[in-house]
């Protein structure tokens, strides 16, 4: 048992002296000694000490392809050996398959130039719009029948022109038209939606600030107004400056004082119309009744 543990001692002393790379009889075991040394970047061994060789502490790292110094750059020794001037020149001459044209060339030119192709751009856009506007305004115009034809512009041009600008002025008076229609068909959607709150209780008759379009006039049972407007005997409109100018008025005049005198007088002429119709109606004969018209089977 004690032969045992003596050759397990022996093979680890093998083992550790080979791998500090001495041999195993070189040293005896009772000669060992592991010499350990912390790195520094300070202090280096001198040249003749048999230690071994500590490395410089880096202040960080760096890996291997990007080292703290980087060697000189070499030119090429297998290639583009100093080329002479008329090499370079005849290099420049040099035509391959798809290769940029020449330097000079008309290609070159109208492939750099930028205006060219700016003109080229804008044109081909100016032409691709007009195309978009004429085919439009054939498909959907109702006037479109009553363009000339496109053979009479060589033979009669100004007549052609003035024929075609009549047409488009149709066109745009009945797309306006159309316009002031769909306008007027909003307005009075927008004011039976307001007539029906105001007959329906469902607006606040008290508020302040207006709630929806003008309904004054348009209904019999409703005069459009809130309680305060009832109250000072109707709405007040702000009058500007051309207001003043167009009720007969002179630059300069107060603005105030020209819309009292406004109110004073739309309120004699009210009543003065009141009056005309009282009167209109007192001197006119009563109504006859028509006569019921007697109907065959109570149908026709």
């Amino acid at each position: 048992m004690a032969s045992r543990a003596k050759t397990l001692s022996i093979c680890q002393q093998c083992l550790r002296t080979a791998a500090r790379g001495q041999s195993p009889l070189a040293l005896p075991s009772s000669s060992y000694r592991m010499f350990l040394r912390a790195a520094s970047s300070t202090t280096t061994p001198p040249p003749n000490s048999k230690g071994p060789i500590v490395l410089e502490q880096p202040d960080k790292f760096r890996p291997p392809s990007h080292p703290s110094r980087l060697a000189a750059r070499r030119r090429p020794a297998a290639y583009n050996q100093g080329s002479t001037e008329q090499e370079k020149e005849h290099q420049k001459t040099r035509t391959y398959p798809h290769m940029f044209p020449e330097k000079g060339s008309f290609m070159h030119w109208f492939l750099t130039d930028r205006w060219i192709h700016i003109w080229i751009t804008m044109g081909t856009l100016t032409i691709l719009a007009f195309i978009t506007l004429t085919q439009t305004f054939l498909k959907t115009s109702p006037y479109a029948h009553l363009m000339p034809p496109v053979s009479s512009l060589p033979f009669h041009p100004i007549t052609y022109v003035k024929e075609s600008l009549s047409v488009i002025k149709l066109h745009i008076d009945y797309t306006t038209a159309q316009t002031n229609e769909s306008r007027q068909q909003k307005i009075r959607d927008a004011q039976k939606r307001r007539l029906y709150r105001r007959a329906h209780g469902m607006e606040d008759l008290n508020a302040e600030e207006e709630q929806g379009i003008d309904v004054r006039g348009l209904v019999p049972w409703d005069d459009g107004l809130t309680v305060k407007e009832r109250e000072a005997g109707g709405r007040d409109m702000p009058i500007t400056g051309r207001d003043v100018i167009a009720g007969g008025g002179k630059v300069g005049d107060d603005v105030t004082e020209f819309a009292r005198r406004m109110k004073q007088r739309q309120s004699e002429k009210g009543k003065e119309e009141v009056e005309a119709e009282v009167q209109q109606t007192e001197t006119q004969p009563p109504p006859q009744e028509k006569r019921k018209r007697k109907l065959w089977l109570g149908i026709w």
